[in-house]
């Protein structure tokens, strides 16, 4: 029989580090710790959330120790980490839009039959909103219709389209706001 030896389980998992690596790391978590105020009414200012906000900052906490890319430390720390709170509240902003609020969802649960004059003006609105969305550019209709009704990642849709993020994005908003816009003019 032979002995087995025990094994730590999280050797395997850890990465090695160098002293390098390991130096970078401790400067940026010295500033997320130091500027954390800061750094929390960066991200609220966006999510308007303190525990959204603190969600971003532990993001922003596990990119800095699982970053390989850092190999010195930042010519401004404080500037590099508050990009990066700013961006991963952005991110943390457009999830929050795309989800459907729990109250709106359980509202149609608790009431499966709709009167028929419900029905009926829904599907006025649903006519109203195909032909605003078919006076949409083209661009602003495929953006806002692989986004918003087959949930694609805006990233993705930037890659077809071969534009920016930040591009599609508002495409979106702007295809959003005219459909607003064009339903607001029905009521």
């Amino acid at each position: 029989m032979s002995e087995s030896l025990p094994v730590d389980p999280l050797s395997s998992a850890t990465p090695v580090v160098s002293p390098e690596n390991a130096a970078v790391r401790r400067q940026l978590l010295y500033h997320l710790v130091h500027d954390r105020d800061m750094l929390m009414c960066e991200a609220m200012r966006i999510l308007g959330s303190p525990d959204r906000a603190e969600d971003v900052l532990q993001d922003a906490v596990l990119r800095c120790l699982s970053s390989q890319a850092l190999q010195q430390t930042p010519d401004s720390p404080c500037s590099y980490l508050r990009r990066m709170v700013r961006n991963l509240a952005l991110d943390h902003y457009r999830k929050q839009k795309r989800e459907i609020p729990c109250d709106a969802f359980a509202e149609t649960l608790v009431c499966p039959a709709t009167p028929v004059e419900q029905k009926l003006s829904a599907q006025e609105d649903l006519v109203h909103l195909m032909r605003a969305l078919g006076a949409l550019c083209p661009k602003r209709r495929y953006a806002f219709v692989e986004a918003r009704l087959k949930a694609k990642q805006q990233t993705e849709i930037a890659r077809e389209m071969n534009l920016s993020a930040s591009r599609v994005h508002a495409l979106i908003q702007s295809a959003q706001t005219q459909l607003e816009a064009a339903l607001a003019e029905t009521l």
